[in-house]
């Protein structure tokens, strides 16, 4: 994703004294702005490629690769994590509206739990030696595909709060991060239903739900931030 901001359509210099440093530090929040997104996406990308070999890891007792990509996602998210802390200090010291500050500080960091939480489940997964077969990895996968769909439409949006932008058409998208949100919810149930009508003990059953929650949490998460967003649109037609 690639943000552009229109200095015309949300700052008047007349009003900002015609002082070029705030858009200096406008343009280095943007700048910030892209390396997070670039970096939360490259946490999601690598787990998402790898979701569906864990399985395979398992099988072949190769522990070792799911502890490795652990440790991979560990940096990529500590690196998304000092970006977001560059974009806090800089919205702090200015360079947007105060009503902008606010709820982009909220966007970003609710973006970056996205990357947390895709290094918790790899976590999750290789210390609690938790234990995939592919009747309960097909459901997850799904859930992972529609959560990445649900992702580019919100990232997609995003975008386009930077620049001019066409209201209706944002308004659809974020009506189609609900339904993205929607799928996910009702697998979850069924998940839940068939989990505990396995014949496990109840120990398991717990392992397996609290992972199931933490990977359905980020569509949760996601439609949490579209409705940040529309917060955002309606403040901007007062």
């Amino acid at each position: 994703m690639h943000l552009v901001y229109n200095k015309h359509r949300c700052y008047n210099r007349k009003d900002l004294g015609g002082e070029s440093m705030f858009f200096k530090k406008t343009n280095t929040i943007i700048d910030l702005l892209n390396d997070h997104v670039n970096a939360v996406k490259t946490c999601y990308h690598i787990y998402m490629d790898n979701f569906d070999k864990i399985v395979i890891f398992q099988t072949n007792k190769e522990a070792d690769r799911l502890l490795k990509l652990t440790e991979e996602l560990k940096q990529k998210e500590h690196q998304a994590d000092r970006i977001r802390h560059d974009v806090i200090v800089e919205l702090l010291q200015g360079g947007f509206l105060v009503d902008s500050r606010k709820s982009t500080m909220r966007l970003v960091e609710g973006i970056d739990k996205v990357a947390d939480t895709t290094e918790d489940i790899f976590k999750m997964i290789a210390y609690e030696q938790i234990q995939l077969d592919e009747e309960l990895l097909k459901p997850l996968s799904q859930i992972n595909k529609i959560t990445h769909d649900q992702l580019n439409v919100f990232f997609d949006i995003l975008s386009k709060l930077m620049t001019k932008y066409d209201q209706d058409e944002m308004i659809k998208q974020l009506i189609e991060i609900e339904e993205y949100e929607s799928e996910v919810d009702e697998i979850e149930d069924k998940l839940m239903i068939d989990l505990f009508n396995k014949n496990i003990t109840l120990a398991e059953k717990l392992q397996y739900k609290a992972l199931i929650q933490s990977i359905t949490s980020m569509s949760d998460l996601i439609e949490d931030l579209s409705d940040e967003v529309e917060i955002i649109l309606a403040s901007r037609k007062i």
